[in-house]
């Protein structure tokens, strides 16, 4: 009776063992469960890098509370090294301008899965900015002269802006003495501002983001030219993403847009509105600063992808290569 008892508590023993291990294993993160799905978050650095960082980590934070992923958040040195890592898969979900999404869409077929909304609309402008003591009042005006753009594969910094040049009979790549890229949209304003260039290009109206710093920014520099209206800027992610991840990241970005405190991260980070899914697009009726009211035809986009065709025919008529053009020079 003894030698059974003992040999009795060793099963027991051993048996509250096994089950303390399955419980422990059921427990411990795991790859595709929700606390062990490490993310890498990147935002371009189309406003100060510090700042965008410091934003993005904070909503990292929020989306790590909603979705119970780890979530790192990283602003890469350029756009083009933001898409180099979405596709090296070092990157998994990039807030990507409009121009580099498709161009990670072509390098490595990035997914778009959502797209902001600023003053009530899911497009933009770029415009042309000079010192409004200058007297240049026409692009024509600028030829021989100084120019700052922000980055090669900005949508509005670069590629629109070159595009309106080409449509007006310039060179973009000879009609300036000097053509420099300078990083950031806020850079660009301040190029002019400090007189460093004779004019430059940017989203509209990049010179809200300097205006607290410095308050006369809307007196000394003014616009002259405004592009063709742009698709806005994505949250995309790399393919390599299991469409689980994608879809719970994706549902918890939309109901962070609606919440006062998600709203004003948003805002911080790039000016951010709202982020909109393909659905949501396609079935609001958008209001344009003139007034009139604008739909999204579902046949001509029937889906988000689609939405950003506008630049790759811009690219095209640049003569762009989409892979090579990223490529180290």
């Amino acid at each position: 009776w003894r030698r059974w008892s003992v040999r009795h508590g060793q099963y027991k023993f051993l048996l509250s063992l096994a089950i303390v291990a399955l419980v422990l294993v059921s427990l411990t993160p795991g790859v595709g469960t929700a606390q062990g799905t490490k993310l890498v978050m990147a935002f371009v650095p189309s406003m100060e890098a510090q700042k965008v960082l410091a934003t993005g980590a904070t909503l990292a934070r929020m989306m790590e509370l909603s979705t119970g992923y780890k979530i790192e958040a990283t602003v890469p040195t350029s756009y083009a090294a933001t898409i180099e890592a979405l596709c090296a898969k070092r990157v998994d979900i990039a807030w990507l301008a409009p121009f580099s999404y498709v161009i990670a869409k072509a390098k490595c077929n990035a997914d778009v899965r959502l797209i902001t909304v600023r003053f009530n609309l899911p497009y933009y402008r770029s415009q042309i900015m000079v010192r409004a003591d200058s007297g240049i009042t026409k692009i024509e005006q600028l030829k021989g002269k100084k120019f700052a753009f922000t980055d090669p594969a900005s949508t509005s910094g670069y590629l629109f802006p070159a595009a309106m040049l080409k449509k007006l009979g310039y060179d973009p790549d000879r009609f300036f003495s000097q053509k420099i890229f300078v990083g950031s949209h806020p850079n660009a304003v301040l190029a002019v501002y400090r007189g460093q260039v004779d004019g430059a290009a940017s989203f509209e109206d990049a010179r809200l983001a300097v205006a607290r710093q410095f308050p006369d920014v809307l007196e000394k520099v003014k616009v002259i030219a405004y592009t063709d209206p742009i698709p806005n800027d994505t949250v995309s992610f790399g393919a390599h993403v299991p469409e689980e991840v994608k879809q719970k990241m994706t549902t918890a970005l939309l109901k962070l847009s609606a919440t006062p405190a998600g709203q004003e991260e948003l805002k911080r980070l790039y000016e951010i509105q709202k982020l909109v899914d393909y659905e949501t697009l396609v079935t609001t009726t958008w209001t344009q600063p003139d007034g009139k009211p604008l739909r999204i035809d579902r046949k001509k986009v029937p889906n988000l992808d689609a939405f950003f065709q506008p630049i790759r025919d811009v690219a095209k008529y640049l003569g762009i290569d989409l892979e090579e053009f990223i490529k180290p020079r």
